[in-house]
């Protein structure tokens, strides 16, 4: 799993599937089971500040440790928090945290190569 993530240090008791689920308000089975996966494609499509307070966020912190955290004004937060929740939902992010047979497609298409 991720031992040693930051996801781990905010949310030890929250799965990023769980979490993902909820945000795209769809059952757990729909989204990819390998946690290292997912976190990889958040750090990907997410810049630091965004993946770290998305991670607060989720873990309950407040606005105004958010904000000490990440250097920047509790209203700045708020707005920083809208953007990342809106390019996580965005259908790029969601295809690639999808589990099914899209990426079993993707991966039988690699090893024919």
């Amino acid at each position: 799993m991720l031992e040693n993530s930051l996801w781990l240090r905010y949310n030890p008791d929250k799965t990023i599937r769980e979490v993902l689920a909820r945000i795209y308000a769809c059952g757990a089975v729909e989204v990819n089971d390998d946690e290292r996966v997912l976190y990889a494609s958040l750090k990907r499509h997410l810049t630091k500040k965004e993946l770290r307070m998305i991670m607060m966020n989720e873990a309950e912190v407040g606005v105004d440790e958010i904000a000490a955290e990440v250097g920047m004004t509790a209203a700045d937060v708020k707005k920083a928090q809208y953007k990342a929740y809106r390019k996580i939902r965005q259908e790029k992010i969601r295809n690639d945290v999808k589990a099914g047979p899209q990426s079993e497609a993707v991966i039988e298409a690699d090893t024919e190569e």
